[in-house]
């Protein structure tokens, strides 16, 4: 029997001959395009509908990183998140925040986890609640540290623009009540949308730059945009820094803009580098370390889901709710999870 329209060899193979010529669009042709014209490469960031341009890349920019010893205080917080009931229409998720405090590598404070649930409409209002659960429990410990000492969260520091002022300002309080304090508030991201004008990844871009000039060692490369440019809700300067030289990876990691104004950028990272631990080179250990604590295993979600149904049967509302949950069974069990 032959095949017919998309499953033809053929077909399959036009698709990827499209894909690899989209490559080369982003690869060479508009390099050599940026080369012949004398074009800068720059980052872009899109807000909105602006186009917010960095600074043109620059070898000089790239420095190399000191590792730096110390027994400051570490402060770290993550929210993991699960879908405790889809209902169509909205969800019921369920939140496991952790907490924890370094004093250099050593860890010093492990508060249990907490559970937190709440009802969502769509994923920007469960990013925002995500968000506003972390900063609520980081600002009940953050009376343990001092000048100097680091809080370090596991997202951008940034509140987008989808989300309420009140969150932004929530934010801000946080980032407001560090300063006053002399912590450094930080924000490291495991994946990165920052991009240059020729369509590459910002990131990507330096990884190869890095490996003609600075190979071997940990570097950073700062700045990347100017201050003045980012919109009010970037609480952080944005810089990107490989902190283990025997890694494939780099970080996107942003700095609070009120701790640099009295404090190295250099500095700053050099004390973030040390924090690496064995298992998970280039990357800081209280920001992992939380994060493992934040995993919701399949047996405790099913837990948590009877205690909800039972809360349920008692407030006289189960009947009606486990209609919402089965007109999405079907389409989940038997559709989607063929």
């Amino acid at each position: 029997m032959r095949l017919q329209g998309a499953f033809r060899e053929d077909v399959v193979k036009t698709d990827i001959n499209m894909v690899l010529d989209k490559l080369r669009l982003v690869y060479l042709r508009r390099k050599a395009k940026a080369l012949i014209n004398e074009e800068e490469v720059y980052p872009v960031l899109k807000v909105k509908n602006r186009r917010i341009t960095g600074l043109p890349i620059r070898p000089s920019r790239l420095k190399v990183l000191e590792v730096i010893p110390h027994s400051k205080r570490v402060l770290s917080v993550d929210a993991g998140l699960k879908i405790l009931f889809d209902c169509g229409t909205f969800k019921i998720i369920l939140a496991k925040v952790a907490a924890g405090m370094w004093v250099g590598r050593e860890k010093v404070l492990e508060p249990e986890p907490i559970k937190r649930i709440t009802l969502v409409w769509d994923k920007f209002e469960a990013a925002e609640w995500l968000l506003r659960v972390e900063i609520e429990a980081l600002l009940s410990i953050v009376h343990l540290l001092k000048a100097g000492d680091y809080c370090i969260l596991d997202r951008c520091l940034m509140a987008v623009p989808a989300f309420r002022k009140s969150t932004k300002e929530f934010f801000e309080k946080l980032d407001d009540t560090l300063s006053s304090r002399g912590a450094i508030l930080v924000g490291v991201s495991k994946a990165s949308q920052l991009k240059l004008n020729t369509g590459e990844s910002l990131i990507g871009y330096l990884l190869h730059l890095a490996d003609r000039r600075l190979r071997g060692v940990p570097w950073y490369y700062y700045p990347i945009f100017r201050e003045s440019e980012l919109p009010p809700w970037y609480l952080g300067s944005i810089c990107v820094a490989k902190l283990d030289p025997d890694v494939e990876h780099a970080f996107r990691i942003d700095i609070s803009r009120k701790a640099l104004a009295s404090r190295d950028i250099g500095d700053i990272l050099g004390e973030l580098a040390y924090l690496q631990d064995p298992a998970t080179p280039g990357y800081p250990y209280p920001a992992k370390g939380v994060h493992d604590m934040t995993k919701i295993g399949e047996e405790e979600l099913e837990m948590e889901r009877m205690r909800f149904l039972e809360l349920l049967d008692e407030e006289g509302l189960l009947k009606n709710f486990i209609a919402d949950v089965r007109s999405v069974t079907f389409k989940e069990r038997y559709l989607w999870r063929r």
